[in-house]
């Protein structure tokens, strides 16, 4: 008799500590998943927000051969101010299209700017792209977007 009690005692305490374990595993791995989630989701934000620099640099870079002195498949830009999409099939905007890998093209915010006012050698021009994260995760960091934004000031070469 005190054989079985103790076989059943046994078992009671196996089958406590297999609830204790299944308790424990659903904790340490809703953190992990929660984790990894929120690191997939800051990765994804790092690379909008370097493809947004990558594409301000660029539209900087075709904007400051495009000054008054321009010629042939190089028509002078600005110096009136641009602002618009990277939907919206311009020539300003074709030129940051290309490095939206992720991003949707008509949430991507574009101003090209002349800050002399002119466009003539040695002008500045600013390019600033402005884009809308939305965190897969938008509860668990307090906020529903990111305002991720680039901007580029050179001068103008010709």
């Amino acid at each position: 008799m005190n054989h079985r009690k103790l076989l059943l005692r046994n078992n009671k305490q196996c089958s406590q500590r297999r609830g204790a374990a299944l308790v424990e595993s659903a904790v340490v791995g809703s953190t992990l998943l929660l984790l990894i989630l929120g690191m997939l989701d800051f990765g994804l934000a790092v690379l909008n927000r370097n493809n947004l620099e990558a594409a301000a640099c660029r539209l900087a870079r075709v904007a400051i051969v495009r000054g008054e002195h321009s010629e042939g498949e190089f028509t002078p830009w600005g110096p009136a101010t641009y602002v618009g999409v990277a939907s919206d099939g311009s020539e300003i905007a074709g030129e940051v299209f290309p490095y939206l890998a992720v991003m949707p093209a008509n949430q991507v915010h574009i101003r090209l700017e002349w800050l002399d006012g002119s466009h003539a050698v040695d002008r500045r021009i600013r390019a600033t792209l402005r884009y809308q994260h939305q965190p897969l995760l938008s509860g668990l960091f307090g906020t529903s977007t990111w305002q991720l934004q680039a901007v580029s000031v050179m001068r103008i070469q010709h």
